[in-house]
C-alpha cells in the first residue's frame, strides 16, 4: 500500500476491530494482520495493546507470539 492515507485509515479500522473484539472479551484479532516485510505487526498495534492495559513489561515479539496464540485458540473453539 503505497498512501499514507491508505495505511493511516486501514490502521484506523484494526484499531476498531481489536478495540472491539477486546471490549467483548476475546482476543485482539488484527494480530494476525503483518507487514509484508517483517511478518510482524506495525507499531499501531503494539501501543493499542498498551492503552488497552494488555500488554506490559514483555517485549514485543513476546506478547505478539502469545497474542496470536490465543486468537488461534479462540477461533478454533468457534
Amino acid at each position: 500500500m503505497e498512501s499514507q492515507a491508505d495505511r493511516t485509515e486501514i490502521g484506523k479500522i484494526l484499531g476498531e476491530i481489536s478495540t472491539r473484539e477486546h471490549n467483548d472479551g476475546r482476543p485482539m484479532l488484527s494480530v494476525v494482520v503483518v507487514q509484508s516485510e517483517t511478518l510482524y505487526p506495525g507499531k499501531g498495534f503494539f501501543n493499542l495493546a498498551r492503552e488497552l492495559d494488555l500488554h506490559h513489561g514483555e517485549d514485543d515479539l513476546a506478547f505478539f507470539v502469545k497474542e496470536l496464540k490465543k486468537v488461534h485458540e479462540y477461533w478454533k473453539q468457534h
